[in-house]
């Protein structure tokens, strides 16, 4: 037995109510930004509901009959818009509206009811979301779209045409993961920029640690470490935005190990996790500590645009370099040469060492990667401490410094003798 959404008449009733509450959406729309300039909109309500069951028919009785049908309208919406045109009212959204309408009856006779219903639901989110939109225009930039396009140029184009097979034995990573992984990194970049940029932009240090510490602890933990000489009363919270930013530094590793090589991410994810969880409770205690009210100073954004493509080769670049060095160090000093060898790459930018251990074929287990992991990260915490000492307001950079080293030296331990 037919469902009543299925029955020609429980068709044409939903195609009627649909153009009928369109209309009334449309109606309302007129009231809100157009109230004195009703000559730009005719009809609504009954006019969209006949424009609706008018659609239905026609494409009931034959589908070209459906088509002479839309190319009327469309030919009745041009003498309207010529006449617009002299009032300088260009706007064709009315004639979107009708068609989108007029095609309710097709879509109620052949496609599945929930397809009517999203393009339904689409249109009156739409208009109702006008100002919203007129508002995210006015804050998009050029740049924001070149910075999206770029994204779909790594992900959507570049990356489909690259093989996925080890072009060289010394260079035990494919095309194809050596740029999924400036994907990758770019995209968790993005994704921070973003956010820190349209919807915490007059954020605070808590929140720049948070964001920054997405893309980058390190450069993070400079950003802050010199806008504590600017606000030395704040010791403290200066101090616990540091903590915050490497505690994030150790979750984004185990997130980029779960992408490329679940094994590894397994075996870290004990490790890495008790590490943030104590990183995250120190600076919470620091946090509590500073006890002043003072106001939430903006700091800048450690980062500019995440997507450059010059950004973005040079990454590639290293990635390859940190493959074949690793490769060479592995195949002549083995899993120790790799712990080394790690212990040097802390001191550097660590993701395109960590993503060339995960997207390689090296001859060593899973666990010794982990470890080298590990070790790398608590080498590039030593560094962290180093800036913050330097660069830091005294007490801040002192307190910052310290937890880093002793998290620094217990991260390079754990990996050094959990994974032997």
């Amino acid at each position: 037995m037919e469902t009543i959404a299925q029955s020609l008449w429980g068709q044409l009733i939903m195609t009627l109510v649909f153009g009928f509450l369109t209309g009334l959406e449309l109606r309302t729309y007129v009231n809100r930004y157009h109230p004195d300039r009703n000559e730009l909109f005719f009809g609504t309500v009954r006019t969209l509901s006949f424009t609706a069951v008018g659609g239905f028919v026609l494409y009931l009785l034959d589908a070209w009959y459906f088509l002479v049908g839309m190319v009327g309208l469309t030919a009745l919406f041009l003498l309207y818009y010529h006449d617009a045109l002299k009032r300088k009212s260009a706007s064709v959204l009315l004639y979107w509206v009708w068609l989108l309408v007029y095609t309710y009856g097709a879509l109620a006779l052949t496609q599945p009811f929930w397809v009517l219903a999203l393009v339904f639901v689409t249109l009156v989110l739409v208009l109702n979301a006008k100002q919203s939109i007129e508002q995210m225009v006015a804050k998009i930039s050029g740049e924001e779209l070149t910075i999206l396009a770029k994204l779909v140029l790594l992900s959507g184009i570049i990356l489909p045409l690259l093989p996925n097979e080890v072009l060289h034995p010394m260079l035990p990573v494919s095309p194809f993961k050596i740029w999924l992984a400036v994907v990758v990194v770019s995209s968790v970049s993005y994704i921070g920029y973003i956010a820190q940029k349209y919807f915490f932009k007059e954020q605070g240090v808590m929140v720049t640690s948070v964001f920054g510490g997405i893309y980058s602890s390190t450069a993070t933990t400079v950003v802050l470490a010199k806008k504590s000489q600017e606000i030395p009363r704040q010791s403290y919270k200066m101090t616990a935005a540091i903590l915050i930013a490497t505690g994030l530094m150790y979750l984004r590793l185990w997130t980029i190990a779960a992408v490329f090589f679940w094994e590894v991410a397994l075996a870290l994810l004990p490790y890495l996790t008790v590490f943030a969880l104590l990183t995250f409770a120190l600076a919470m205690v620091y946090a509590y500590k500073e006890r002043r009210q003072t106001d939430n100073k903006q700091v800048s954004s450690p980062t500019g645009n995440p997507l450059e493509l010059k950004v973005a080769f040079i990454f590639a670049t290293m990635f390859v370099l940190m493959a074949v060095v690793t490769q060479l160090v592995n195949q002549h000093f083995g899993d120790t040469g790799l712990r080394y060898l790690s212990v040097i790459v802390g001191f550097t930018d660590i993701d395109p060492f960590v993503l060339s251990l995960l997207n390689g074929s090296y001859a060593t287990e899973h666990t010794t990667i982990a470890g080298a992991i590990l070790i790398a990260a608590g080498s590039n915490n030593f560094l962290k401490a180093v800036y913050a000492l330097v660069l830091g307001e005294p007490r801040a950079g002192k307190f910052a410094a310290s937890w880093l080293f002793v998290l620094g030296g217990v991260t390079i331990l754990a990996g050094w003798l959990a994974f032997n």
